[in-house]
């Protein structure tokens, strides 16, 4: 039996494990108006990669993502695994629901299904950026993946490796805060060189290192306050040499966006990003820990439709 034209993917675990209750009264929604919409559920990590790839090369015209930036990122890696000339066929379309949702944060959209059901009854899209990234898996082994929104490895790799691992029953922002609470006093800053595809370079003790293709983290925090999807540039954030006791005084600007006029902060940008660091600090992509650095980030522009 064929799909039908619109299936949303959804991580029935999201949320706290209320996103399955929200995928299947959104489909009512829908199908009550009049689209052609179904749901597939995951069943465990990665299976939403398998089913985005399966729907994109399959002909599917819109994927919806029903979940947290880590469903999200699942479905963005199944897509680009997909032929070249079905991808630029099909549109990601997000309902996002979970810990961070910070993608749906820089493009403005919410969960109401109404609203949804609007974006996908009009079809228009908007080609975004995608990002690339080369990196060192837990395993130890060499590994590829993309992300849709921020990369960044040092202590928020470090707080999201604990947030992943506790309690989200309140809500992203409380969660990330809660981690970052109890996860900074302790971290040990990392020795980084980095190198940019538009000859710039550094190097130096960073709290934090950052790869924006999106605005948001962590819950509503906004390290990369001037970064567009559409640009062909990451906006690249460093973080540099600071203690726990700075970081705190400047929460509040990181929640802002105003952090970047702090002297310790770098920002950069540029299409491609290579770094090197013997003290390996975690990575996470759009929230999941995915390794450790050395790490090199590509832009792959214009890389997906998003239905606006």
């Amino acid at each position: 039996m064929a799909d039908p034209a619109i299936v949303g993917i959804a991580n029935p675990f999201a949320a706290n494990r209320s996103a399955g209750r929200y995928a299947r009264r959104l489909e009512r929604s829908l199908r009550n108006a009049g689209l052609d919409y179904g749901t597939r559920f995951t069943k465990g990590p990665l299976d939403a990669t398998r089913i985005a790839r399966e729907l994109v090369d399959g002909g599917v015209e819109i994927v919806v993502s029903i979940g947290g930036d880590g469903t999200l990122n699942e479905i963005v890696n199944g897509a680009m695994g997909a032929s070249e000339r079905a991808r630029n066929t099909a549109r990601l379309a997000i309902a996002q629901v979970g810990t961070g949702t910070d993608f749906s944060r820089t493009v403005q959209q919410t969960s109401n299904p109404g609203e949804i059901h609007e974006r996908l009854r009009r079809g228009r899209h908007r080609p975004i950026d995608v990002g690339l990234v080369e990196y060192t898996n837990l395993r130890g082994e060499p590994e590829t993946r993309y992300f849709v929104n921020i990369a960044e490895f040092g202590s928020g790799g470090a707080v999201v490796e604990k947030v992943n691992r506790t309690t989200k029953v309140f809500g992203g922002r409380v969660s990330f805060l809660l981690g970052i609470l109890t996860t900074m006093p302790k971290y040990r800053n990392k020795h980084v060189e980095w190198r940019l595809e538009v000859g710039d370079s550094g190097a130096g003790t960073v709290n934090n290192f950052v790869v924006a293709n999106g605005r948001y983290f962590g819950g509503g925090l906004l390290p990369a306050p001037h970064a567009e999807l559409d640009d062909g540039l990451f906006d690249i954030v460093v973080i540099g040499d600071l203690d726990w006791k700075t970081i705190r005084k400047h929460l509040k600007d990181l929640r802002r966006g105003t952090h970047l006029a702090i002297p310790q902060v770098t920002f950069r940008r540029s299409s491609e990003v290579f770094t090197t660091s013997r003290e390996h600090a975690l990575l996470d992509l759009d929230g999941e820990l995915v390794g450790r650095d050395p790490t090199r980030f590509v832009c792959v522009p214009k890389g997906l439709n998003l239905v606006v």
